[in-house]
């Protein structure tokens, strides 16, 4: 059995962490799993956008896998962390808009996969935490560094220190998700969004995403200079030309890539 399933809704991808007997933990062979399936992704110019979600109705994800964990050495269990590290930051980098579709139980590990996503959908039956906080650690998957990214620090500081699990009407105040839905409506809102992708050139999706990831973190200057880095190669597409063209015949642009 697959652990990550792969659809097509045209030129959106739905990715489903598949094992929903154990809530979608994740394993270090999902996470590898995982990992290759956004590297053939990323290079597949049919796929403008890529939507997570976890299969069933109880979990997008209950964390990582701590049946597997509880067996590990220290070494070991480091060993599992990065893997989903790796997975958080190729989510990150990945030249595509991506929108976690969460429903049920996104806990630790899970959180930390949503959370490395452009865009949060989350059903209104939605639960977030850090059970990790509760066991002697922290989460290690890259959570504590995007998530005061995402709601500032002193929100973050709260949800990990102090609130430790919150409903999707609180994650809705604080920004960690962009929009609740009834649940069972959360795909499909996530899909609705993807489709606007297409209006989108791949080259300008991208640049923009990275400007947006770095330039928070650079001087003015520094990010002005990303920004030509970034921008100015895209007057020369045809992708920029098939826009301005549609524009003004009022159609739809036909992007390529190019």
């Amino acid at each position: 059995m697959s652990l990550i399933l792969t659809e097509r809704r045209a030129a959106t991808v739905v990715l489903t962490i598949n094992r929903p007997e154990s809530l979608n933990a994740i394993s270090e062979a999902m996470a590898n799993e995982l990992e290759r399936t956004l590297d053939a992704l990323a290079a597949d110019a049919s796929a403008r956008c890529v939507v997570i979600r976890g299969a069933g109705e109880r979990a997008f994800s209950a964390g990582s896998d701590l049946k597997e964990r509880r067996g590990l050495d220290a070494e070991a269990k480091w060993k599992q962390a990065r893997s989903l590290w790796r997975v958080n930051r190729k989510l990150y980098d990945f030249p595509k808009p991506t929108i976690a579709a969460i429903r049920g139980w996104c806990l630790g590990g899970g959180l930390e996969l949503a959370l490395y996503c452009d865009l949060r959908i989350a059903a209104g039956d939605s639960t977030f935490g850090w059970p990790e906080m509760t066991l002697g650690a922290y989460p290690g998957s890259g959570g504590p560094i995007i998530l005061p990214r995402i709601i500032g620090v002193a929100a973050a500081k709260q949800f990990l220190l102090f609130d430790h699990r919150i409903a999707a009407a609180r994650a809705l105040q604080i920004g960690l998700v962009q929009e609740v839905v009834a649940a069972g409506s959360e795909l499909e809102r996530a899909l609705a969004l993807a489709e606007r992708v297409t209006n989108v050139s791949p080259g300008g999706a991208a640049a923009v995403k990275r400007l947006l990831n770095e330039s928070a973190a650079l001087t003015m200057d520094d990010a002005d200079a990303l920004n030509v880095a970034l921008r100015r190669p895209l007057e020369a597409t045809a992708d920029y030309a098939e826009g301005i063209e549609a524009h003004y015949e009022k159609r739809k642009p036909r992007f390529t890539g190019r």
